[in-house]
């Protein structure tokens, strides 16, 4: 979650310190009051500095040259200048704020947590609650505390309902408490509240497939298959990237809707034709859809890009799957070798002998079905040369011989 003050928050702290009866009249604020404005940082950090030099013990100056020092990217001077800011004025809850988002853009997560943990948040100003549930929404998460996160979180979601990153921090809250139904519902609120917002587009439709593949219920799996695809097309239609095309053709494969899932991964392929992810996916609908030997060219063209760890796994293990569903179990052999599936490698094998002695079965009944064709036909013979005897003697051998094949062939 990206936190940052609001350019609203800080033009209200701004007003407030010009009105206050404290603001030293020195031409220096004021010139750093109109640097801040116009985001000229590096004038603004030069004249607030210098409103500490002559004034040391005013935090309003050490406020501004702190918030100044962090947009010019100078987090350390920041934390310094803000840490002394709270300690001459420790009422002031925005110098706290500021503090904290300073502190977790340092990733001092457990200071920032023990900075805004006192703070009563009915006691923050309304403009600046939200903000705060956002701090230490961020700060409680890291430091492993996602149920206060959440408290804090819904807390204010009831007077801020309309407010997209309240939404996105719950969904990472709960994402870290392992509830991802809920977490799903607010990632999926945030996106519908900011469409423009793809870091939560993103992350619902990836939650919503990953409650898909845990559940054991099939209208569920088709349930969050097709609403995380349907969140994908939306990201995908609106900023056509390799990621959301693929996301999109995942999805769709789970809910087994292989024509669309196709046509995405072929939109991501032609982005990216040199990446080995779409071309397995690829051959998972082709799998699915029965198109064996198109599976096999995908798996191939797969291989020919030289993937590696649990993807390269994972195409030999589709590989051995297709092979053994096209009958061909020494190919199937190689290919679960490679995966190192040495399980599916001894059933392919077993397949494999007990394939052979069907072939060995098989040949030996047509065999077996020769002679006694033969057999009629040497009696058929016999009886037109009018030798009864000697076909009544072969006739007798037939009733065995056929029941024998019957038996063992039929």
């Amino acid at each position: 979650m990206k936190s940052r003050v609001s350019r609203a928050t800080v033009t209200a702290a701004v007003l407030a310190l010009l009105l206050a009866a404290s603001v030293p009249a020195h031409a220096e604020w004021n010139k750093g009051l109109e640097a801040y404005k116009t985001q000229d940082w590096a004038t603004a950090v030069k004249e607030f500095e210098e409103v500490t030099k002559t004034n040391p013990d005013y935090a309003g100056a050490y406020y501004m040259l702190g918030v100044s020092q962090r947009a010019l990217g100078q987090l350390s001077p920041a934390l310094a200048s803000l840490r002394k800011a709270v300690e001459l004025d420790g009422n002031q809850a925005s110098y706290k704020l500021a503090l904290g988002q300073a502190l977790l853009q340092a990733n001092q997560y457990q200071d920032a947590y023990a900075l805004l943990k006192p703070l009563n948040i009915s006691s923050i100003e309304s403009a600046h609650r939200s903000n705060y549930a956002l701090l230490f929404a961020q700060a409680a998460t890291k430091t492993n505390r996602p149920q206060e996160a959440i408290s804090v979180l819904n807390a204010q979601v009831r007077a801020d309902s309309k407010n997209p990153r309240l939404q996105q921090a719950l969904g990472a809250a709960y994402t870290a408490t392992g509830d991802e139904a809920r977490a799903y519902a607010a990632f999926k609120k945030a996106f519908d509240l900011d469409p423009t917002d793809q870091t939560s587009g993103r992350n619902a439709a990836r939650a919503a497939i990953s409650i898909a593949r845990r559940s054991s219920s099939n209208a569920e799996k088709t349930r969050y298959y097709t609403e995380g695809a349907q969140i994908a097309e939306r990201l995908a239609g609106s900023w056509p990237t390799f990621e959301h095309q693929l996301i999109a053709g995942e999805a769709w494969l789970g809910a087994k809707q292989y024509q669309k899932a196709l046509g995405w991964f072929g939109k991501a392929k032609a982005q990216q034709p040199n990446n080995a992810l779409a071309h397995y996916y690829s051959a998972q609908c082709r799998t699915s859809m029965g198109d064996l030997n198109p599976a096999i060219s995908d798996l191939q063209q797969a291989l020919n890009l030289r993937p590696t760890g649990k993807l390269r796994t994972q195409i030999y293990n589709q590989g051995g799957y297709v092979y053994d569903k096209k009958k061909d179990y020494a190919k199937a052999i190689q290919w679960y070798r490679e995966a190192g599936n040495q399980k599916m490698v001894a059933q392919m094998q077993d397949k494999q002998g007990k394939q052979a002695q069907n072939i060995k079965a098989r040949e030996e009944c047509a065999s077996f079905k020769r002679k006694i064709d033969a057999l009629r036909l040497q009696v058929e013979e016999l009886e037109k040369l009018g030798d009864i005897d000697n076909a009544n003697l072969l006739k007798e051998q037939l009733p065995g011989l056929e029941r024998q094949y019957t038996e063992t062939c039929s």
